[in-house]
């Protein structure tokens, strides 16, 4: 059986502003939304990651705060609903994926540290993206999460 993988970005910017009317900038702040911001999200979703700690990270488009982060797809299997969310906790990335059915694989895939402000202010940025989940940062390659048999499939991204 061939199984199609979509791939489907979700980036994560952190935000710089620039104080308006000064000639100091402020320091470079990295903007989260809760969980309970976004209305996409089932109720059962929003509230558990509000429980958890989830702070969702948001991209800018032209200094604009854009929804990001989470996104819904058939990650497991055909016709099965689920979602995936990049959540940030006490400095630290994660994916949390919510099945919509039986077929799952771990709910949680850790990423590591989250770009910090001082990392902004060197002028880097970073994106996170899902594909059955493909992840990237900073400049490094791409890895690609597929769930397979209840367990994560990690594989180089084409980039």
């Amino acid at each position: 059986m061939t199984r199609t993988v979509r791939c489907i970005e979700v980036s994560c910017l952190g935000l710089l502003i620039l104080a308006g009317g000064s000639s100091i900038a402020e320091p470079p702040t990295i903007i989260f939304r809760l969980p309970e911001s976004f209305s996409e999200l089932p109720p059962a979703v929003s509230s558990s990651l509000a429980k958890e700690g989830c702070r969702i990270p948001q991209a800018t488009i032209e200094r604009k705060i854009v929804a990001t982060n989470v996104i819904s797809g058939e990650f497991a299997q055909k016709n099965q609903m689920d979602w995936a969310i990049l959540c940030s906790k006490d400095g630290h990335s994660y994916i949390r994926l919510f099945w919509g059915g039986a077929a799952h694989c771990p709910s949680r895939i850790d990423k590591g540290r989250d770009i910090s402000p001082e990392d902004i202010a060197q002028g880097l940025e970073f994106d996170r993206a899902h594909l059955g989940i493909n992840y990237q940062y900073l400049e490094r390659a791409s890895v690609v999460h597929y769930c397979h048999n209840n367990k994560w499939l990690e594989l180089t991204g084409a980039d």
